[in-house]
Formats: structure tokens, C-alpha cells, sequence
């Protein structure tokens, strides 16, 4: 092969990686909360502009996604703040009117649901099954309270590539605080 040609083959290589989303493996902090997560490994912060487009219907999309990177961001770890305040004491009340608002969703199935404590919180924990475009998804979906705010946490991933990411999900899930 030439040389210029190599040197060129090179620079774009060189190029493409100084351009692609950082990998953000490591502890972070949830904007505007106190609650953190160890993000998994592989898994970059989505552009504004991608959370925008992907999370476009119910006009509310969430502040941050983690996400395997593009040009899918196919596997994503989502949050966001509501100006709903949880009521005080038990969740229990607000676990049951989750739960039955996402059961009537097309293709629902449970896998788990409760109330959990993990970082010195309590959360609905609710895992669960719907019918997507083409293929079921994996959803599982934490809510806790952040002062006089919600703090809404979800994880989710295709049937295809649910072997490969989602006990990754959960664990990150699990380890929030």
C-alpha cells in the first residue's frame, strides 16, 4: 500500500475515534440529584440531540440517557425528574396505580415488581415485558423521591440483545444510591 494512501487510511481512523462519544464507565452523579450510578461499561452519554429525537413521543424526553453508543443507541439507561412529589410514607399506594396504568401496555409481561431499598432509598422496582415496534422489550423502571421531585430511572433493551446486556442493566439498576 502507498504511502499517502496509509497515512490517510490512518488520519480518518484517527479522526473517527477522536469524534465517537467517550465511554463513561466509572460512578456518576444524576444531574440535579443526589443519586448515582455506576455506569456500564462501554455505555456513553447520548447527545441532546439523540435523546431528543429517540424519546420524542409523550413530548417530556429524559434530562440524561447512557446508552451503547451510536448510530442505534440500542441499550439506554434514562433519567429523569418530575415536579411531582411522591407522598410521604408508603409507596406502596403509588406502586399500584404504576402498576396497573403499564399492564394494559400491548405484550406486557411481569418479571418482578416491589418496593426495594438500595443507597438508603426506597423504590418502586417494577421489570417487565411490553411488545416493541418489532420485537418485545425489556423495561426495567425505578422511581424514588428527590425532595419535592420524582426521580424516574429506566433501563431497557430489545429480545435480541437482552442475553448480551441485560443483567448489565439490572446490576446498574441495582446499584443505585
Amino acid at each position: 500500500m502507498p504511502t499517502a494512501v496509509l497515512s490517510r487510511s490512518v488520519f480518518s481512523a484517527l479522526l473517527l475515534v477522536s469524534f465517537a462519544p467517550a465511554a463513561q464507565a466509572g460512578r456518576v452523579t444524576i444531574p440535579a440529584t443526589s443519586v448515582t450510578l455506576e455506569v456500564p461499561a462501554g455505555f456513553v452519554a447520548m447527545p441532546k440531540s439523540v435523546i431528543d429525537s429517540k424519546y420524542s413521543r409523550g413530548g417530556n424526553p429524559p434530562s440524561t440517557v447512557y446508552s451503547t453508543p451510536g448510530p442505534h443507541w440500542d441499550v439506554n439507561i434514562a433519567f429523569a425528574i418530575r415536579n411531582t412529589a411522591l407522598p410521604a410514607g408508603n409507596l406502596a399506594p403509588v406502586q399500584a396505580g404504576l402498576e396497573r396504568s403499564i399492564q394494559a401496555t400491548p405484550g406486557f409481561r411481569w418479571v418482578k415488581h416491589g418496593i426495594v431499598k438500595s443507597g438508603k432509598r426506597e423504590w418502586i422496582d417494577l421489570q417487565f415485558w411490553v411488545n416493541g415496534a418489532d420485537q418485545p422489550i425489556y423495561n426495567h423502571l425505578r422511581l424514588t423521591r428527590e425532595g419535592q421531585k420524582t426521580l424516574i430511572v429506566t433501563a431497557n433493551v430489545t429480545k435480541a440483545q437482552f442475553a448480551k446486556y441485560g443483567r448489565t442493566l439490572d446490576n446498574a439498576m441495582n446499584g443505585l444510591k
